[in-house]
Formats: C-alpha cells, structure tokens, sequence
C-alpha cells in the first residue's frame, strides 16, 4: 500500500515537473488563431502564397501543411489591393519555447514578398495577421534535406 501511494505521488510530481518545463507553445496574442477571417482577406488581398525563395515554388502537402527542406528560405508572395501593414507571426507547434518570427510589414497596393527566413527541423503555423485579425494560416513542416 506505501509502495503504491509513493509511486503515486512521485508519478504526479513528474508529470507536474513535465509540464512546467514544456508548457503551452508561444502565441502570437489571446484573440489570434484559429479559423481565418475570410473577408477581411478579401478586402485587402488578392492573393497570398508560401513559397520556397529557391524554386519560388509552394512545397508539397504533407500531414502537418506544406513541407520544405532544413535550409531552404521561405516567403510568403502577396498580391495586395489596398495599403495595409501586415503582421507574421510564426509559432512552432509542439514544444517550441518561442516564436520564431514576430514581424510587421506595409505593403502598397501590388505585388509583394514577405521573406522569412529559413527554419530548423519542426512543425510550424504562420499566422498572417491584420489590424489585430488572423486573415490566413499556413501551417509548414521543415524536414533534413
């Protein structure tokens, strides 16, 4: 019985100690994420793609979004109708302990590419935000090469 109510509780204060040292993934605000707003998209874009900077390609779909290779620079590629500033912010899913880009940038009515940069190996979720509104996500995987 005191064998048992050891385990127990030494059972619990390792879970406990778990979960402290990992914690929830970094956010990018309390009222980001989830579904996108479709017609705040609309009012401000015509389009908007991630890229690999190297093929200027989209990577293929995987389980966990578009996969690209460790290394390979990514950008986001947009076709704006109107001024607007706009936001990425970039968190890892499954135990980063930070985003890993938090970064704003006004674009003029037209074409225009927001580089990001390359990434470790790991899963990912860009949030493309505007005046405080998720318009779009691009969930991306980046594997070795």
């Amino acid at each position: 019985m005191k064998k048992a109510l050891f385990f127990t509780i030494g059972f619990g204060l390792l879970i406990s100690m778990a979960a402290c040292s990992f914690g929830p993934p970094p956010d990018c605000g309390d009222t980001i994420g989830g579904v996108a707003d479709t017609a705040k998209f609309d009012q401000f874009f015509n389009t908007m793609n991630l890229v690999s900077l190297t093929t200027g390609n989209s990577g293929p779909e995987g389980d966990s979004g578009q996969q690209y290779s460790q290394g390979e620079s990514l950008a986001i590629n947009i076709d704006v109708k109107s001024e607007v500033a706009v936001r990425a912010c970039i968190q890892p899913m499954g135990g980063g302990s930070s985003l890993t880009l938090d970064e704003t940038i006004t674009f003029s009515q037209g074409v225009g590419s927001f580089d990001l940069g390359s990434f470790s190996k790991g899963t990912y979720v860009i949030r493309v935000i505007v005046d405080n509104t998720l318009v779009k996500n691009f969930p991306f995987s980046v594997n070795n090469p």
